[in-house]
């Protein structure tokens, strides 16, 4: 084994020689130099201390905002950070430092810091195209200082610009192969210092480190090779993002840690006409970039959970093994039927995704066994015909203190498939009332076979108060009786944006989509 690595730092190489392997960049980086001391302070849930980490995602490549806070050192072997002081200094004619000298934002360092690496994600990001994206690209700022408006209004400028040099590069590319290429960020058509740096990346080779307290670091790079580390290793903790062992405070007495991003198997998404099948290792942002366009409710949810700093590294199976009890994303998988793959030496099973939590918080997961993938049905047009269905209508609601970064109250999913106006099926799931995620069997019983109307809808009101349970007890805000009420009131927010078969996309209860302009492109390219 060796003890040190290396990976680039604003475009220099950086070693790393004997440091812990559960030290965090922001640890590392507060020590190296005295212009990062800042990186040792400010909590993750107040946005944390942002940088851009540049990787290749199967055969794109990438720049993604990640968390100095929840992002290990070891797994940075190989790959590049460029810091908020990095970029200002690498090319300070850049479209991003250019437009924020002239902005007027009112932000402290930090949060000023967290706009260059935001904004500078979203500058070479192929799929920011629309202005209701910028709330979502911005969630990491949690400030009530920040001049929101001239925010927005340097992010049109900078995003714009970028959307600009797309459309030209196409114009070039129409005759040729390339120009898919230019809008799935394959190619670079921006042809700067960042990305000539970016595209010389490959992709993540096997690292064994140890640190000076023999604490061991492997990063394998396929499945045989992973599961043998964990028969060879067997109190070792198997880490993706990373993200979970970070926040809480990285489990020192763990002697060996196994990264599964390099596990070719684990980062895939595969895409048949049935299903998608999706890695356990696929960071969040990923999966909704291949899954969003078609299945919105998911990128509905996504813009929800943690930060885009967060869903960059945290991972769908990372997430289910953490059995978070007031987790969004769990309900939601359960109205979309989703499976959940095993995986050990022995062999391979799954389960659905109802099934893999057990009581008292737990999961079905046995200490030999790591999740291979998650599979999501595709609920298309063609397969839905084939099982005599005419629409499936399904949506997902969360209630929490603030939009992102905090501990949700409650969540819902729901799921209706309709023959013409009957019920065939129903799922009906919530997550933060009990200390595991639960479907409302008897409710969705009752609605088998009525039709979908008003009176339907409150018909099961009371069915799901006789159900349902809270036990989930946290805090005075989001107590017993306020949960109640949200298990019955989310299930009415659901019917009234779903009220007919034909609603299969959700009735805007307010003028706030037209009045913000949310669709309006970034740029618009000029007609012949």
């Amino acid at each position: 084994m060796q003890s040190w690595f290396t990976f680039e730092l604003d475009g220099e190489t950086c070693r790393v020689e004997s440091e812990s392997t559960h030290c965090t960049l922001a640890a590392f980086l507060s020590v190296l130099d005295p212009c990062f001391a800042r990186f040792s302070t400010d909590a993750s849930w107040r946005g944390g201390h942002l940088v851009v980490l540049g990787d290749i995602e199967g055969d794109r490549h990438r720049f993604r905002v990640v968390d100095a806070q929840l992002l290990m050192l070891p797994t940075l072997a190989g790959r590049q950070i460029w810091t908020p002081e990095g970029i200002r200094n690498a090319e300070p004619d850049h479209p991003v430092n250019l437009a924020l000298q002239r902005g007027h934002l009112e932000c402290g360092q930090a949060r000023g810091d967290a706009l260059v690496a935001l904004l500078f994600e979203g500058y070479y990001r192929p799929d920011l195209r629309r202005q209701g994206q910028t709330n979502e690209q911005f969630d990491a700022i949690v400030t009530r200082s920040a001049n929101v408006p001239a925010i927005r209004e340097v992010a049109t400028q900078v995003f714009a610009s970028a959307e600009q040099l797309r459309h030209e590069a196409a114009q070039k590319a129409e005759t040729s192969e390339e120009k898919s290429t230019v809008w799935t960020g394959r190619k670079d058509i921006f042809g700067d210092r960042f990305t000539k740096e970016l595209f010389k990346n490959k992709s993540r080779t096997s690292l064994s480190y140890v640190d000076d307290a023999k604490r061991r670091f492997y990063r394998p790079v396929n499945l045989l090779e992973l599961l043998k580390l964990k028969r060879e290793y067997a109190g070792s903790q198997l880490i993706a993002g990373g993200t979970d062992l970070t926040q809480r405070g990285g489990e020192a007495e763990c002697m060996s840690l196994i990264s599964l991003e390099g596990v070719k198997e684990l980062n895939e998404i595969i895409t048949t006409e049935e299903a998608w099948e999706i890695g356990a290792a696929v960071p969040l942002t990923e999966i909704t970039e291949q899954l969003g366009h078609e299945c919105q409710t998911f990128d509905k949810i996504m813009r929800r959970f943690g930060s885009r700093a967060v869903r960059n590294r945290a991972t769908l199976g990372g997430y289910l093994a953490t059995a978070w009890e007031t987790g969004q994303l769990t309900p939601l998988l359960m109205a979309l039927n989703a499976r959940v793959t095993l995986l050990s030496e022995d062999g391979e099973r799954d389960a659905p995704i109802s099934k893999f939590y057990t009581e008292g918080g737990g999961t079905i997961l046995t200490t030999d066994e790591v999740i291979r993938s998650i599979i999501i049905p595709r609920h298309t047009e063609s397969t839905l015909s084939d099982r005599g269905i005419t629409t499936r209508l399904c949506d997902t609601y969360t209630v929490a203190p603030r939009r992102t970064l905090c501990e949700p109250y409650a969540t819902g999913g729901f799921a209706v498939e309709l023959r013409d106006r009957k019920i065939a099926k129903a799922w009906i799931a919530y997550s933060g009332i009990d200390k595991h995620p639960v479907r409302a069997r008897d409710a969705e019983q009752y609605l088998a076979g009525k039709v979908w109307c008003e009176k339907t809808a409150f018909g099961i009101l009371p069915v799901l108060v006789e159900s349902i349970q809270v036990t989930d007890d946290r805090n005075e805000i989001a107590d017993a009786e306020y949960r109640k009420q949200l298990v019955v009131t989310l299930f009415q927010k659901f019917f009234f944006q779903h009220p007919s078969a034909d609603s299969v996309r959700p009735e805007m209860l307010t003028a706030t989509v037209d009045f913000a302009g949310l669709d309006e492109p970034f740029f618009d390219a000029p007609t012949d």
